[in-house]
């Protein structure tokens, strides 16, 4: 569904947060300028548009060209966008926003602390547009033991952004009880991983900022429709990998899965393993040893893993796969130094299309 409209409050308001925001902590946002400028002293007059991660500032800026200034709270490509925890000036900064753009569902849930004590900010939330153009519902997940997801609970039995029935498979790849190889949509909050998210949320950030800057708005929509343009070869590829079966793959977790479930890949990784590493505690040695066998007896075309939660137990798994050769998909939370958010996918469904090359593909259900 859409964001909610939201009265706008005038620049200049907006302005003396954001200098209130430098007051109390110095200057901790990083500015996502582009080289050429845009993120310099030639848009301060236009509007502030402040983004959770590096990967939601990259989609803003290229939607604001050089009319609006983009900042993002986290710019480190190794931090942990789980465990952060906001400064008084993040959160200033985000209060005094023209515009936030941000994940949603407890993925970023400094931004929803921030906001709780805010007027009016307009927002982008990312898991409101995965709801619009997938139909499916995103459950607030907490990474640090607390609950902060958002009223967007998932419903058991929803349909995953294909149209599908979120349902397991057995061994033999047909319906049944054996856990572990379904679609997991409504737990993954990681939805900068869907293409049609993405453009979504490109074209929310136009409609916002059109609505800021009237005088640019023509601009905002065009920028935002190449950005989408932009994405369209790599749709085209995973449609391509689709057509060349289902391949079964793991993952350490569950970033990547929507970009896995585009290809209709078919997931293999123990259940009880990815929500033991997303709760943060170890897993059961039979997780763990059914984990490690995946990868020992090759029934996976590779692994994904993130390497910005990496553990102890992730790395023994990975150490496995490349052991037996399985192939290893290092993925990210945050944008690699750089990289725009087109390039970063164009190179992981490259890798991704390469890892695929002589692996077998299993029967999925008639999926």
């Amino acid at each position: 569904m859409s964001s909610p409209s939201l009265s706008r409050t005038p620049l200049s308001a907006r302005a003396a947060a954001l200098a209130a925001a430098a007051l109390l902590g110095g200057a901790v946002l990083t500015a996502c300028g582009s080289e050429d400028g845009s993120g310099d002293d030639a848009t301060a007059t236009g509007p502030t548009v402040v983004a959770s991660t590096s990967v939601y500032a990259d989609i803003a800026e290229q939607v604001a060209g050089g009319n609006a200034t983009v900042e993002s709270v986290i710019s480190d490509p190794t931090a942990d966008p789980h465990s952060y925890e906001a400064s008084p000036a993040d959160a200033a900064a985000v209060t005094g926003a023209d515009l936030v753009v941000y994940n949603g569902a407890g993925y970023d849930s400094f931004v929803d602390r921030a906001l709780e004590n805010a007027g009016d900010v307009p927002v982008v939330r990312a898991v409101d547009e995965f709801e619009r153009v997938t139909g499916g519902t995103i459950a607030g997940h907490s990474h640090d033991g607390h609950d902060h997801g958002d009223e967007h609970g998932a419903e058991d039995g929803h349909d995953d952004e294909h149209g599908h029935d979120d349902h397991a498979h057995d061994d033999n790849g047909t319906t049944g009880s054996h856990e572990g190889h379904e679609h997991d949509s409504d737990t993954n909050e990681h939805v900068w991983f869907s293409l049609p998210t993405a453009a979504a949320v490109a074209e929310r950030v136009a409609e916002e900022l059109a609505a800021i800057d009237e005088a640019n708005a023509e601009e905002y929509r065009e920028n935002a429709d190449r950005f989408a343009d932009s994405l369209a070869p790599l749709e085209a590829q995973l449609d391509e990998i689709h057509d060349r079966g289902h391949f079964p793959y793991a993952q350490t977790e569950r970033i990547g899965a929507h970009l896995f479930d585009a290809a209709h890949m078919v997931d293999l990784t123990p259940r009880g393993f990815l929500a033991s590493i997303e709760d943060d505690t170890d897993p059961s040695a039979a997780d763990l040893s059914a984990m490690l066998d995946l990868m020992s007896e090759r029934e996976v075309a590779f692994l994904a893993f993130n390497t910005q939660t990496e553990t102890s137990v992730t790395a023994r798994v990975r150490d496995a796969a490349e052991s037996a050769d399985v192939a290893v998909l290092d993925l990210t939370e945050t944008l690699p130094e750089g990289l725009d958010y087109t390039e970063w996918m164009t190179q992981i469904v490259d890798s991704l299309s390469s890892a695929l090359d002589g692996a077998t593909p299993v029967d999925d259900g008639g999926h």
